[in-house]
């Protein structure tokens, strides 16, 4: 059956919504995912947390799965908590810690600082021997625990040869992955389903599969803030506790989300909510997460739901119909004129947004099962990147700037900070709808293309590749919009547009003109914190590269030192810190390759300690107020940065 789905219905159901589910004719399913680490190194859990975390979800009732790592599957402490609670699901937990590369004989590269980085924590980061040395030697460890192989998996990022390997070799049929994110903890991964489960490609997780056969059910992190998460840089958009807290958000934020998630159109076949939380996460954020169960058993005990392990929601979906098309959408917490829904289907996925009275779209992109996975056989060199094919990206507009560029396309109150807007616009001052009022519907999406019902200025819907030839798009007649891909373009367009598609840096010599080096705090009090530069090394083509070796860097004054930190992986900024213990002026040069600049700094004393001094030597009293103001100043500013960020 063809399904047709109308804005208008969308803007009439998420226009009264209210904290009530939708009709009992469809399922309403809540999965629990946590995240078990040992305490080896790398963001350590602890076995009280996990122990907490059991008993109070085995006191309300409620069915999870855990996922845990090796170094817990190698902690009796750990294995004694499992053994104590066998009715939840266990599962592997795939962060690559120094003991499972010791145990798969491969050289484990990170250090304190990095472990989290993509290139050290996940299997993208190894060759595909190295991954499955790693794999089988995490799997003979978890069966000589629990006896049996894991049907469930996580890792925030995952290569095609590893999901294929797990499942041949192994069993697994369900992995998780996490959010929608932009440069979060390293790694990217954008475009992709962004609620419902969906079936992985072969050749790439982030693409859904049009079969089930032979295929590994992908469930994401969390839930996810429809109108807010996109472009959010804060991470505080997700029903995650550690995240909403960031902005003094409550469970009641949370309650927002999980009603909202159960409360879907009918034709979606299902509503779905994704919980979760790690072991290595504070007490607080434990708490609240006791909050929310309390909140979910309520939800299951009126039988408005169930919540059910990994394993039993990937047995009830794997009898189901492959869904063709599914609508995540809702409202603002605080104000229910701010509207979001992610249209998906096998093909392509749309965001409708609403926002002061403009209804547009503002993120278009393309799916194909044979869209290639950057890391099918090559490894992640700084961070981890998956950024689905796209025709609109309303969160970073045209801008090659890497990193962490995206912005919510919020149009209502806009922060100054960010950039113009970048949208279709389909209609402006819309009035009140009613079901009965089909006519004045602009819009509406079937599983293979989307119709325009009114007039609506065009705006280019094609990729057109470096090499001349159209990459991907939709092609229209008459107002209908079939998507189409070329599948091997995606390749090439990722080299030649790298700010856009694949920004992962790489190693490279730094251009003496475009490369920058930016003066974070030229004063800085002498003795107490550095003055800090911050290197921006770039290439011919204005694209951020890493250096081979650090900078060199030559002082002025013998009585300063420098040091440097390791280049930041999404835009390979170096920090250069330049310290003294007495009051210094110091000339600093920065030298690499081909690439040179000088820069003076100032160590002022510290007048508050040593009125007297900065008395009789003015100039250096001139210094210490500099370095106040500018602390002063910068922290407002970040300050306003973060505000309007979360939209406060």
């Amino acid at each position: 059956m063809r399904v047709l789905l109308f804005v208008l219905f969308l803007l009439s159901f998420f226009g009264t919504y209210s904290q009530v589910f939708a009709a009992e004719t469809i399922p309403h399913y809540t999965v629990i995912i946590n995240q078990v680490r040992g305490t080896e190194c790398c963001d350590a859990g602890t076995v009280a947390a996990f122990a907490q975390q059991q008993a109070e979800l085995q006191q309300r009732n409620l069915s999870a799965t855990f996922t845990i790592r090796y170094d817990a599957l190698s902690d009796p402490e750990f294995v004694a908590a499992i053994q104590k609670y066998p009715a939840f699901e266990y599962g592997g937990l795939l962060e690559i810690t120094p003991a499972l590369a010791e145990a798969a004989g491969v050289k484990y590269r990170s250090t304190s600082d990095n472990w989290f980085e993509a290139q050290h924590v996940f299997l993208v980061g190894f060759t595909q021997s190295e991954r499955e040395a790693l794999i089988d030697a995490y799997m003979e460890q978890f069966k000589a625990v629990f006896n049996f192989y894991p049907k469930t998996t996580t890792a925030w990022m995952i290569d095609p040869f590893s999901l294929k390997l797990l499942r041949d070799q192994y069993g697994v049929t369900t992995h998780e992955i996490t959010r929608e994110q932009f440069g979060t903890d390293s790694y990217t991964l954008y475009g992709g389903p962004p609620h419902y489960p969906y079936w992985s490609g072969k050749d790439w997780a982030l693409m859904p599969s049009e079969g089930a056969a032979d295929s590994t059910l992908m469930l994401r992190q969390t839930i996810t803030d429809p109108v807010y998460n996109y472009g959010d840089q804060t991470s505080s958009y997700t029903s995650q506790p550690n995240d909403y807290r960031l902005r003094g958000a409550t469970t009641d934020y949370f309650s927002h989300l999980f009603l909202q998630a159960h409360n879907q159109p009918l034709s979606n076949g299902y509503t779905f909510a994704m919980l979760g939380i790690e072991n290595s996460l504070t007490a607080e954020s434990q708490q609240e997460f006791l909050n929310q169960l309390d909140l979910v058993a309520q939800w299951q005990n009126n039988s408005q739901g169930k919540v059910l392990a990994a394993k039993d929601f990937y047995a009830w979906l794997r009898t189901q119909p492959v869904q063709q098309i599914s609508i995540y959408g809702g409202v603002s917490q605080t104000d229910e004129t701010e509207q979001a829904w992610w249209i998906t289907t096998l093909k392509y996925r749309a965001r409708l947004r609403l926002s002061d009275g403009v209804l547009s779209i503002t993120d278009l992109r393309i799916y194909d099962e044979k869209f290639p996975d950057p890391y099918v056989t090559d490894t992640a060199k700084s961070m981890g990147w998956w950024i689905a094919p796209f025709i609109l990206d309303g969160s970073r507009g045209s801008s090659t700037q890497v990193g962490q560029a995206a912005r919510n396309d919020v149009l209502k109150n806009r922060p100054s900070s960010f950039p113009e807007a970048n949208f279709w616009q389909l209609a402006s001052d819309l009035p009140e709808i009613s079901f009965d009022e089909l006519n004045k519907s602009v819009i509406r999406f079937s599983p293979d293309s989307f119709e325009l019902l009114e007039n609506t200025p065009m705006i280019d819907l094609q990729w057109l590749a470096t090499e001349g030839k159209t990459a991907w798009g939709f092609e229209e007649t008459e107002n209908q919009f079939v998507p189409f891909a070329i599948p091997e373009l995606l390749i090439s367009e990722r080299k030649n547009q790298k700010g856009l598609l694949f920004p992962e840096i790489q190693l490279g010599e730094p251009h003496s003109e475009k490369t920058t080096l930016y003066i974070n705090n030229r004063y800085a009090i002498a003795g107490r914190n550095p003055a800090r530069l911050v290197l921006y090394p770039r290439d011919e083509q204005n694209f951020p590269v890493l250096l081979s070796e650090p900078p060199e860097i030559s002082l002025s004054q013998i009585e300063a030192t420098a040091s440097s930190q390791p280049a930041h992986g999404s835009n390979g900024m170096i920090f250069i810190d330049i310290a003294s213990q007495k009051p210094l002026q110091v000339t600093v040069t920065i030298s690499s390759d081909k690439y040179s600049q000088e820069e003076i700094v100032y160590l002022a004393p510290n007048c508050a300690k040593e009125f007297r001094y900065c008395v009789s030597h003015p100039q250096q009293a001139y210094w210490y107020l500099r370095s106040v103001l500018a602390d002063k100043l910068r922290f407002f500013e970040q300050k306003k940065q973060f505000e309007e960020q979360v939209l406060l």
